[in-house]
């Protein structure tokens, strides 16, 4: 019975420990009294914790909030040098390696181009071998502080399992990354679908840290989307809760990969639109700037399916923010140059008021950083699983 009590009363602890750190995470900076105020913790079960995470380097101190006379309450803000994350990203053309902090920002990255519709195991070995050669460079004293490897890819992607089931681009199926590079490196890992740990990013570090409802489209090679509902990512029985990219919006569309008609990605992803024109992507938007009529028509219809591909997912989801991310948004803008005003003539009218669109902000590091955010996402959410 006593044993019982003190395996409980040790979750407690656990549970407050995350969760004041996560607290500490997402204001960026709060006061002790804050945290007590919010948690309806005493001022001294908080002092104790903080100065736990203060003691293991999570958490530090960062001079005094501004006030009135009278005592000036101490900042409290998370440690970004207190652990560290090796984010990884596999992409159809390249993999990225890099050494994150606490706060997403990279401090060392390694890349490598590779065949990646090669032999999966041999790209495996390969990403394994960048890992310790980043983690050499980095020296003992920060390889010491990393807490685990999260890794972001395109795909159909079990979680927390961590099977690449399927990546059509890629001609992989059925392939256990976790398991395989955990057996690889002495770390834990966390694989994910790259557009999910893109939301997850956004939300931890970018513009939309303060909605918990949102909604991310992402435009590439691909299209694919993930959903944030109260402030967690809805998976779905399968995690892949969101994927709009094969939605049918024409039943007598064009033919897609995956074998159907009139898939959305078929009209607004940047391979599709190549195979349409028979053009480089560059040279379609290069047109598309001269007033070519062939490129007009091309990219005028792409942005009218995604004003409507907005207006579904408003009417599925009801975000607060539906988040534009993407090679396709990042390198060519003019694709959502009006996008408001075509989504709002295609949106419920209840609902024109009821949503923001955003852009990632993170850039061209988005994979690396989303990657890194799937590892401190389920870090801070520890409380949860213990």
């Amino acid at each position: 019975m006593s044993t019982h009590l003190k395996y409980d009363q040790k979750n407690v602890r656990k549970y407050h420990y995350f969760l004041l750190l996560s607290l500490i995470q997402k204001h960026k900076q709060i006061s002790r009294s804050q945290l007590a105020e919010l948690t309806r913790m005493s001022n001294t079960t908080v002092g104790k914790i903080v100065k736990e995470l203060i003691n293991d380097r999570l958490v530090i101190e960062v001079g005094q909030e501004k006030g009135e006379i009278g005592r000036k309450a101490t900042i409290l803000e998370l440690n970004p040098e207190g652990a560290y994350i090796i984010g990884v990203e596999i992409d159809l053309t390249f993999v990225q390696i890099a050494f994150v902090s606490l706060n997403g920002k990279v401090i060392k990255k390694r890349q490598f181009v590779f065949d990646i519709k090669g032999h999966p195991e041999i790209i495996l070995d390969k990403v394994a071998n960048e890992i310790s050669i980043l983690l050499t460079e980095i020296g003992t004293i920060h390889a010491d502080k990393v807490i685990a490897i999260g890794l972001s890819m395109p795909g159909l992607v079990t979680w927390p399992e961590g099977e690449v089931l399927m990546v059509p681009q890629f001609h992989w199926n059925e392939v256990k990354i976790k398991e395989y590079l955990e057996n690889k490196l002495d770390y834990v890992v966390y694989v994910d679908n790259h557009v999910r740990s893109i939301l997850l990013a956004e939300s931890l570090f970018g513009t939309i840290k303060k909605y918990k409802n949102t909604v991310c489209i992402y435009i590439g090679s691909g299209v694919g989307g993930a959903v944030m509902i109260n402030g967690e990512i809805s998976r779905g029985a399968c995690n892949t809760l969101g994927e709009i990219g094969h939605i049918t919006m024409d039943p007598n569309g064009p033919l897609c990969d995956c074998g159907r008609l009139g898939c959305l990605q078929t009209f607004i992803s940047a391979s599709e639109l190549e195979k349409n024109a028979q053009a480089p992507i560059e040279d379609i938007f290069q047109a598309y700037e001269d007033g070519e009529e062939w490129s007009q028509k091309l990219i005028n219809r792409a942005k009218e399916y995604l004003g409507i591909t907005i207006s579904n997912v408003i009417c599925m989801y009801n975000p607060e923010v539906v988040l534009l991310a993407g090679p396709l948004i990042e390198d060519y803008p003019v694709l959502i140059k009006d996008i408001e005003q075509i989504t709002n003539s295609q949106t419920w009218n209840a609902l024109r008021e009821t949503y923001k669109l955003a852009h990632s902000t993170i850039g061209k590091d988005s994979g690396v950083i989303g990657a890194s955010a799937l590892v401190l996402n389920e870090f801070l959410r520890q409380s949860v699983h213990n």
